[in-house]
């Protein structure tokens, strides 16, 4: 059974980080007050939603031009003007992947301009890890 219910904690932690609009934060906090492992929890969330930011990066990095015209337009656009802060301030956009809405066009911004994967992989997972702490932090 729990199992299953961390399976599906890293489904929705990763699809929230994607293309669909899930508020992570909620599932994560209810798992802790339900008494599954908060380390363990934390650390499925954060990896999971981790994947989730780099997913889009991903298919920003690699040019798939039709899915991000299909799923990403209005995302795209707005990452495209992007470019000068993601050389300068690239560490500090992938920190803050987490954000709601925005955060996703940073994580394509990323990936469209080819930042660095490995501060990008350190500097997501750090900024999605923390924001889950903190927030486990403040509501237990």
């Amino acid at each position: 059974m729990y199992s299953f219910s961390y399976l599906s904690l890293a489904f929705i932690c990763f699809l929230s980080s994607t293309i669909v609009p899930l508020g992570s934060e909620a599932f994560v906090i209810g798992f802790i007050l339900h008494d599954f492992n908060p380390y363990l929890v934390l650390t499925i969330a954060t990896i999971a939603n981790t994947l989730g930011s780099l997913t889009s990066y991903a298919i920003a990095y690699f040019g798939l031009h039709n899915i991000l015209d299909k799923f990403f337009k209005k995302s795209l656009i707005k990452a495209k003007s992007y470019q000068t802060y993601i050389n300068k301030y690239g560490i500090c956009l992938a920190f803050f992947t987490f954000l709601p809405f925005i955060g996703d066009v940073f994580a394509l911004a990323l990936g469209f301009y080819r930042y660095s994967l490995i501060k990008s992989i350190i500097f997501i997972s750090l900024g999605k890890g923390l924001r889950y702490i903190f927030l486990s932090l403040a509501f237990i």
